[in-house]
């Protein structure tokens, strides 16, 4: 089969669509003709040398993709079938024209949405879901901040977090990302690149009668630890799934969070065990899924791209010019 390989780690040079093998199933996954897969920021991290399989499988980049399947382990068969139309949570490997997937982390596309759309759900949407309600528990009248509110986690974070009745402040890059934010719901948005929003994002907290944000999302890390501290609330929820700006909390002020019994938690989603994405799946399905069927949420496509373009993908999203997910697109040959 056709996937994305690497000549070496390092710059998106080294990325080249080459020629090697077509995964083995187990007896409890399936296997994916993809038509579609998502590019995230942490594939150029792995791309780089930086984050390495946490289970060595395969070396193929790709945590999601969308297609159908053409082979059934014996496990699975009560549960799936040839030509179903699925989107997949995967480890590694969705880079490429098949995957292999745990059958439990195996979705079935929305009626109504595309493969390229489907393409765009599993890791944005799975790993929103989980910081902001698995372990957020956002509800109805929460108020939330999501940093980096046009990414493709960001995009999905704010339109989950209305899905659940909370007001949402964003930060955003640009004047162009801002609106693009507030059009997904944010009811608040600031650039970022302006300075310090500190005061802004406290003065809206203040005028809908809070002392703080209920919920802080954060991927920023080190530039925005001070900032975090000084609008969360009392009783509040930080939740950092990434750290953009660097791994270091030296202005962490453990006075801070008891005084505002602050929670504080780092979560990620891809070395979590099948067990638990196949539970936070369930979940997904039980109370979001049927958010896409009548159109209260929605899959937010930036850019597409053919396989063959996948260091331009990987360019666009290291220029941050990102407003939702990059998808690459797979034609197969007869």
């Amino acid at each position: 089969m056709r996937a994305v390989l690497l000549k070496d780690f390092g710059d998106r040079d080294n990325l080249y669509v080459g020629e090697t093998d077509v995964p083995k199933i187990k007896d409890d996954e399936i296997l994916i003709k993809v038509h579609a897969f998502g590019v995230n920021r942490v594939d150029i991290v792995q791309r780089k040398g930086q984050y390495p399989s946490p289970f060595n499988l395969t070396d193929v980049i790709g945590l999601e993709a969308a297609g159908e399947i053409v082979d059934v382990g014996e496990q699975a068969k009560d549960k799936w079938k040839i030509d179903d139309k699925v989107m997949v949570l995967v480890t590694n490997g969705g880079y490429a024209e098949y995957v292999a997937a745990h059958m439990d982390c195996t979705m079935r596309i929305p009626e109504g949405i595309s493969v390229v759309d489907a393409a765009g759900i599993p890791e944005a949407f799975l790993t929103a879901f989980q910081g902001l309600r698995v372990i957020g528990n956002v509800k109805r009248n929460d108020l939330v901040l999501i940093h980096a509110g046009a990414s493709g986690v960001g995009t999905a974070g704010i339109q989950l977090a209305k899905f659940f009745g909370a007001k949402v402040a964003t930060t955003a890059g640009s004047n162009e990302k801002v609106a693009y934010c507030k059009k997904l719901g944010a009811d608040k948005g600031i650039n970022y690149t302006h300075g310090p929003w500190t005061n802004t994002i406290l003065e809206f907290a203040r005028g809908l009668n809070k002392d703080g944000y209920d919920i802080i999302y954060d991927n920023i890390g080190k530039d925005y630890v001070q900032a975090n501290q000084d609008v969360l609330g009392v009783d509040s929820r930080w939740i950092v799934h990434s750290h953009l700006s660097g791994p270091e909390a030296d202005k962490l002020s453990f006075a801070t969070l008891l005084k505002k019994r602050i929670t504080l938690c780092g979560t990620v989603l891809r070395a979590r065990s099948n067990s638990y994405k196949m539970n936070l799946i369930r979940q997904f399905e039980d109370e979001i899924m049927n958010g896409f069927v009548d159109g209260r949420l929605k899959v937010i496509v930036d850019k597409t791209w053919p396989i063959e373009q996948i260091a331009e993908a990987h360019k666009y999203m290291e220029n941050n010019l990102t407003m939702g997910k990059l998808v690459v697109t797979i034609i197969h040959n007869k």
